[in-house]
């Protein structure tokens, strides 16, 4: 790769930068619905529920042995779960960016330099609503503010975070299906709508509710080796996620699990409500994760984005579409770029041009999926990878040369053993398709960087920055100590 290329990439791929904390004054207004004077050509409306930080693998329809998930489970028996569905990027703000858009950084100009959702991108949303769709969003995560763009094309945006009413995590939790709940009995019945909920459970830090507190910590959760309390993600217990007496990594495990229970609970509260108002028949259902977690693989804890492994990349997705036929399980590669033309495609609306998803349409109806070879990813950290159901090839971005390293997920799926210098054909293909994709984006970025100004937007609130530092991240010197 030429060595000014592996430069832009690199700065194009460093962490993301957390935009200043000010009031909420210079919050944008979501756009005004229009009148529904353009019709959808298959007037469905759409309910895409996303929750934070979820891995695949604690659900039951992935096989977990818990039963985390009995409500999704049992919405998924009624259409298609994807069973290779992976986030493109592994941190909540920029993943959102990407699966609202249904574009790459390079196309949507996503970077550290503008770490939100650009005006200039078509989005979800703001398709739905200008085909005449009602559309209102509840989210709990600061990273998705509508100071930072993604209210765009929401008639009504609420940011849990600012309620004052509301004291702590799962207040905002029960907020959220209350206010898509209440949505729901009074949708308009002369139009669509498209209804977005977004739990932060089972983000850290994991302290699910009663009676979820103590679901999973059985005699497992007393067992396995004792962790050290760690300043860090790496080598242990984080310091400020520790919970005294407890050192042991199947607690945390099995707390994690209990929110993820927890939540369950939520959205199946929403799905009766659905039920109940008459909307069910005629309702695409989305189900999907922003990004997984690391659990202590790769002596990685109870973060997520660091790496480009499976535990924060690989999310379930569910996609029920009323009328098609139950129970599909798809073995094809999915991203979270395809969200927004899988909808559009249902729904029957037209494409924004300059997409990088594909739609899911057929795979979901049971009928093969997207003529795909490989999936890629990114992350905060200049790394990059190209992967497949058997091998992945994960690029690190950093000094004079690239390092790569080549799993062989079919014989390895925890990813731990790099085969690069003992499978050379697999690793000198996989690089091919990694420096041919990232090439292509530095062609797109030189056609992006015209349309980049000084990002349009507000700043976020002393609330919304209390928040992110609640959430373990990592905010700028504005929001003050």
């Amino acid at each position: 790769m030429r060595p000014a290329l592996r430069g832009r990439l690199a700065a194009a791929l460093l962490g993301l930068a957390a935009a200043g904390c000010r009031g909420r004054e210079g919050a944008p207004a979501p756009t005004p619905s229009p009148s529904p004077s353009s019709r959808p050509g298959n007037p469905l409306n759409v309910l895409l529920i996303t929750v934070d930080t979820l891995r695949a693998d604690r659900m039951g329809i992935y096989g977990h042995r818990r039963p985390t998930s009995p409500r999704i489970d049992a919405l998924a028996r009624q259409g298609a779960v994807f069973e290779q569905a992976y986030t493109y990027w592994p941190k909540t703000r920029a993943s959102f960016v990407m699966m609202l858009t249904g574009r790459r950084p390079p196309q949507n100009g996503y970077s550290h330099q503008h770490p939100m959702l650009l005006d200039f991108n078509p989005t979800l949303a703001g398709a739905l609503q200008a085909a005449g769709y009602a559309t209102a969003a509840w989210v709990d995560n600061a990273n998705v503010a509508a100071a930072l763009g993604y209210a765009k094309g929401f008639d009504a945006y609420h940011e849990i975070w600012e309620r004052k009413d509301l004291a702590g995590e799962w207040a905002g939790t029960l907020a959220i299906s209350d206010g898509g709940i209440g949505f729901l009995r009074s949708a308009p019945k002369d139009r669509p709508f498209f209804l977005w909920l977004h739990y932060v459970n089972p983000h850290t830090p994991y302290t699910p509710p009663a009676p979820f507190d103590r679901a999973f910590l059985d005699a497992g959760a007393e067992q396995g080796p004792k962790l050290r309390v760690m300043p860090g993600f790496q080598g242990g217990i984080p310091r400020p996620l520790y919970v005294s007496g407890q050192r042991r990594l199947a607690y945390y495990t099995a707390q994690y699990d209990g929110e993820i229970a927890a939540v369950d609970q939520e959205i199946g509260r929403v799905l009766d409500a659905l039920r109940a108002s008459g909307a069910w028949g005629r309702t695409l259902i989305v189900f999907t994760s922003d990004h997984g977690e690391s659990l202590g693989e790769h002596d990685y804890y109870f973060d997520h984005g660091n790496d480009l492994f499976d535990p924060c990349l690989r999310v379930p997705l569910v996609v029920v579409v009323p009328g098609a036929a139950p129970g599909v399980r798809s073995p094809a590669l999915a991203s979270t770029l395809d969200v927004l033309p899988t909808v559009l495609d249902i729904v029957k609306l037209p494409y924004p041009a300059n997409l990088a998803g594909t739609s899911l349409a057929g795979a979901a109806a049971g009928r093969a999926g997207p003529a795909r070879e490989h999936l890629f990813a990114q992350n905060d950290h200049a790394m990059s990878a190209v992967f497949d159901a058997r091998y992945k090839l994960v690029a690190v971005f950093e000094g004079v040369a690239p390092r790569y390293a080549l799993y062989d997920r079919g014989s390895d799926p925890g990813e731990t053993r790099d085969v690069a210098g003992g499978q050379p054909e697999p690793f000198r293909r996989y690089r091919q398709a990694l420096e041919r994709f990232l090439e292509a984006g530095d062609r797109e970025w030189s056609l992006t960087r015209r349309l980049l100004g000084r990002p349009a937007g507000g700043s976020l609130s002393p609330d919304a920055c209390e928040r992110l530092r609640a959430l373990g991240y990592v905010v700028p010197p504005q929001c003050g100590p």
